[in-house]
């Protein structure tokens, strides 16, 4: 099953992954939120709005989801979320710990990208 899964899943785990690691290394190092955590959180966030924009060309492109497509928007728009709520965060507190804060968005969004293309495809 891991195989069925398409190249937005895996856009999204790379791009979680390396976001996550970026965050997590400058928290360790005790740095403040910097260009590097807050731009790898904004790309995460415009890799989400294209995958929006794709969401809303899937059902008249290509095939219609076998979940409920309420569930799937919830958790699409739920992901749109995390990731600008995580930058805001940084903004607003400057610290080490703001910085751990975005490290959570990237293992988040991976989560609920895996979880909308299981809805979409397999349930």
């Amino acid at each position: 099953m891991v195989w069925g899964y398409d190249g937005w899943f895996w856009a999204a785990v790379v791009l979680g992954v390396i976001s996550f690691a970026v965050c997590l290394v400058q928290a360790l190092r005790g740095r403040a939120p910097d260009d590097w955590s807050q731009g790898s959180v904004l790309v995460l966030e415009a890799f989400l709005l294209v995958y929006c924009v794709g969401s809303v060309l899937l059902p008249v492109l290509g095939p219609s989801p076998s979940g409920s497509l309420l569930e799937y928007w919830g958790y699409l728009l739920t992901a749109l979320l995390i990731p600008a709520g995580t930058f805001v965060w940084s903004l607003v507190e400057r610290s080490r710990w703001s910085t751990l804060i975005l490290a959570a968005a990237g293992p988040v969004v991976i989560v609920m990208v895996y979880r909308m293309n299981f809805i979409y495809y397999y349930q």
